[in-house]
């Protein structure tokens, strides 16, 4: 029963979903304001590949993502969806994985850190060479401001399926499981041995996030949510909620998990069946980005 209303729960937000909350609750604009947006089907994973939970890029025209439980392995595809290979990696099971990140040295970060109880200890980050797929560390954290576990539902707010990399930190933003939603922010340093992180911001937001990418040249990111992308221009170089901030409703996405930068226009979706979306963002005029 809890399945069946968690599928017609997110169906409802993806079919019907608009952006008026987020645009009262947290002064986010319509996206179709400044620029002109395609939202195009491009392709279907292979069955191999049982559920796609995040993406990072291989080569120009390849790409890695994985499943949220089961094998340890990252599966490589192309933009039809064709799985390419499959590869196993050195770490013990694939216990919630959420997200893949990536460096410009080629590692590749994956977030073991799925917590939809919100009473998980063991959250941790794998770090792996993205030549050799040898495992080259294991980021292990805590929330500092988390003290029970759980919390009462009202205070849920310590699922995570979001991240990416950014000058030698991780950037993550929770997936909120109470009913007036929030995402927080926490940077997570990549070296050093303080891992108990503290929110550095948060955001009331009417979708949970679930996926989250940095552009090409670090000017904007995006968090994905059911049937919402959220795209944020930050007013600096730090990597912050405040600046520019715009909703897109996504439409019959589905449960969509991962998102990635294709280019400083173009934005890679999959969804829990499989399904392949591009998102096209172009500015309407000069200035607008």
């Amino acid at each position: 029963m809890l399945i069946k209303l968690f599928t017609l729960y997110v169906y409802l937000q993806t079919a019907l979903c608009g952006c008026g909350p987020d645009k009262r609750n947290s002064n986010f604009e319509r996206l179709r304001k400044d620029y002109t947006v395609t939202i195009d089907k491009v392709g279907k994973l292979d069955k191999g590949i049982q559920e796609s939970s995040g993406l990072a890029r291989a080569t120009d025209s390849t790409f890695w993502t994985h499943a949220d439980s089961g094998a340890p392995d990252l599966y490589l595809f192309n933009l039809k969806g064709d799985l390419l290979h499959t590869q196993p990696l050195p770490v013990p099971n694939n216990t919630d994985w959420e997200d893949l990140a990536q460096d410009k040295a080629e590692h590749l970060y994956i977030g073991a850190f799925g917590n939809n109880g919100n009473q998980r200890r063991d959250l941790k980050v794998y770090k792996v060479n993205g030549e050799n797929m040898q495992l080259t560390d294991t980021i292990a954290f805590s929330f500092a401001d988390q003290e029970e576990f759980p919390p009462p539902r009202s205070r849920q707010h310590y699922d995570l399926e979001a991240f990416f990399y950014q000058n030698d930190s991780l950037y993550l933003f929770t997936k909120s499981r109470a009913f007036k939603s929030i995402t927080q922010l926490y940077k997570l340093p990549v070296s050093g041995t303080d891992k108990a992180i503290v929110p550095a911001e948060k955001l009331r937001v009417k979708s949970p996030v679930t996926a989250a990418d940095i552009a090409p040249d670090s000017d904007m990111f995006v968090l994905l949510g059911y049937g919402r992308l959220y795209l944020f221009q930050p007013s600096g170089s730090t990597i912050s909620f405040n600046g520019k901030r715009y909703c897109l409703p996504l439409g019959r996405t589905g449960q969509a998990e991962a998102i990635l930068f294709l280019s400083p226009q173009q934005l890679l979706i999959t969804n829990e069946k499989g399904k392949l979306y591009q998102v096209t963002i172009m500015p309407k005029k000069s200035g607008a980005r």
